[in-house]
């Protein structure tokens, strides 16, 4: 994965401490018995530095309070961040949020990628690096325990520690987490997952050890170990995670009840639920493709930012929206398919299961150079975008197949961990309304309104998915390895000028010397915000 320099000027802040109307409202016999308790974060964009001690919502006092409360999320187009601290004193930290995994881990101050050198003047200034001499309530819990590595070949090595977490206004007492003191990455991941599927479960299933999901209801700060999240669209530039609640105003009903499936062996470990068709809809209106009766197992993962399919199924797509394979740029597209009336609709469960309709836009994500400006198809051609769909690979073989950041931005979507349930509706996005409720202990999930049960899978991949697919999108120089195609979908809008027939001149795409940064240098910035640094605002 590599990293660029921050190079943009646009700044987000956190607004001053405040309430917002309407959060947390339970039904009046609730409130009877008791008020709500909501934390949360909201980031505004203004032309000032970032101000890391504002923005949390007053509490809300009552002699007992819900158990639910909200942190936001940074859009940094490539992954979400979520501010946190570490120890006592707390170091300030921002962390990847990932579902597909479950351990929280930061680097060390130590590690050699925090290092501030010539070739890497940031060091671990944007993201954070842990100090444990500087925390009085760290405890080293396992040296060299802690070992980990991802789809893409991001890796860390380090201790496992006990140590005081703050999301928000919310204190986890002694949780354990990683400390990387050898990692190809300086970005943190906060693991949101199964516990079964920590780094120690694969040595050792007894020092499994309840993560933060976990640890918040151990704790006593959310009722039951579930959260909903929605990343509202790209160009906003948060979204939210409520642990411990539903926002019944951040979807369009129904909210539908999937059951997680199991991996081959029993048990739970990723949020896989069954993915039973796919359809395409063109502009104008037409089904131009139908994958019906597929049942397949799918991994919501929001540490990945994009979809994989099958090759059955992403080939087919690929070809009607006349993608092009570029070396080192991935699959491009012209960015005007940003603004098509197609879409995906993608049906869980079987009969009666939650339809999610994704528009065509939701995959044409823009591309940076280093000077601020976008590659352009040759000879006058437009802007090339990334298009956020790709092959996973044959379906017979052992490899992930995930709904990343491109498909759950359309999805509001509610893991329930207890009763090992995922709750789908259609998202409503840049809405300001809030009303949330409560996950109860033991219960069910809040607003939903049917559970589908017609499909069942098992997972057979085990392992830890990629966390983004930046290395495919950051080097310079770019060239095509595959021919270029028209589109086959109606799509409704003009294509790229400055290609001719099959052999697109886009085999030729312009790319600058001085490097494609992508979302890669979106994503470092957007981490700046931490420390006061810009967000690059890239559409």
């Amino acid at each position: 994965m590599a990293f660029f320099p921050l190079i943009a000027t646009t700044f987000l802040s956190l607004t001053s401490a405040f309430s917002l109307p309407g959060i947390g409202l339970l039904h009046p016999h609730q409130q009877q018995k008791r008020s709500p308790k909501v934390f949360g974060l909201d980031f505004t964009k203004q032309n000032v530095p970032h101000n890391p001690s504002a923005g949390l919502l007053s509490k809300r006092h009552s002699k007992r309070q819900a158990k639910a409360f909200s942190a936001d999320l940074t859009n940094a187009q490539i992954a979400y961040i979520i501010n946190i601290t570490i120890g006592t004193p707390p170091q300030q930290f921002a962390v990847q949020l990932d579902t597909g995994s479950a351990d929280l881990w930061v680097a060390s101050s130590d590690a050699e990628a925090c290092q501030q050198t010539f070739d890497n003047p940031q060091g671990c200034s944007v993201t954070g690096g842990f100090d444990g001499e500087r925390s009085k309530t760290a405890k080293l819990v396992d040296q060299g325990g802690f070992e980990i590595e991802y789809e893409d070949g991001s890796a860390v090595q380090g201790d496992y520690i006990n140590d005081t977490v703050a999301i928000g206004a919310m204190q986890i007492k002694s949780q354990q987490l990683g400390i990387a003191l050898q990692t190809t990455r300086v970005l943190g991941i906060m693991g949101i997952g199964y516990s079964a599927d920590e780094s120690v479960s694969r040595g050792d299933s007894d020092k499994i050890y309840p993560n933060i999901i976990q640890s918040l209801k151990d704790q006593d700060m959310i009722a039951a170990p579930a959260y909903s999240l929605w990343l509202n669209d790209p160009d906003s530039a948060n979204g939210s995670i409520l642990f411990g609640g539903v926002d019944t105003a951040k979807y369009t009903p129904p909210l539908t009840a999937l059951d997680i499936q199991k991996g081959a062996n029993g048990s739970y470990t990723d949020f896989t639920v069954a993915l039973s068709s796919l359809t395409f809809t063109d502009a104008s209106s037409k089904q131009a493709l139908a994958k019906n009766n597929i049942d397949l197992p799918v991994i919501l993962d929001c540490g990945t930012t994009d979809t994989y399919l099958p090759d059955s199924i992403a080939n087919d797509i690929l070809a009607g929206v006349g993608a092009i394979n570029t070396q080192e740029l991935g699959l491009v597209v012209p960015c005007s398919y940003a603004s098509s009336k197609a879409f995906f609709t993608f049906n869980f469960g079987g009969d009666g299961g939650p339809a999610i309709q994704v528009p065509m836009s939701e995959f044409v994500t823009p591309l940076l150079t280093l000077d601020g400006s976008t590659p352009k198809f040759p000879h006058g051609g437009g802007p090339a975008c990334s298009f956020g769909l790709m092959s996973s690979g044959p379906a017979s073989a052992n490899t992930p197949i995930l709904l990343g950041d491109s498909f759950l931005r359309s999805a509001y979507v509610v893991y329930d961990l207890a009763n090992n349930q995922i709750a789908m509706a259609q998202t409503k996005f840049n809405v300001s309304d809030s009303d949330v409720q409560e996950i109860p202990s033991g219960g069910k999930i809040p607003g939903v309104t049917a559970t589908a049960t017609g499909v069942a899978v098992t997972q057979s991949y085990t392992g830890l998915p990629l966390q983004t697919n930046a290395a495919s999108k950051g080097a310079a120089g770019a060239s095509v390895t595959g021919a270029a195609g028209s589109p086959t979908f109606d799509l409704g809008v003009g294509k790229a000028t400055g290609t001719s027939g099959k052999k697109s001149a886009a085999g030729a795409l312009e790319s600058p010397a001085r490097g494609i940064m992508g979302m890669v240098c979106a994503m470092v910035v957007g981490m700046g915000m931490l420390v006061g640094g810009g967000l690059l605002a890239v559409r």
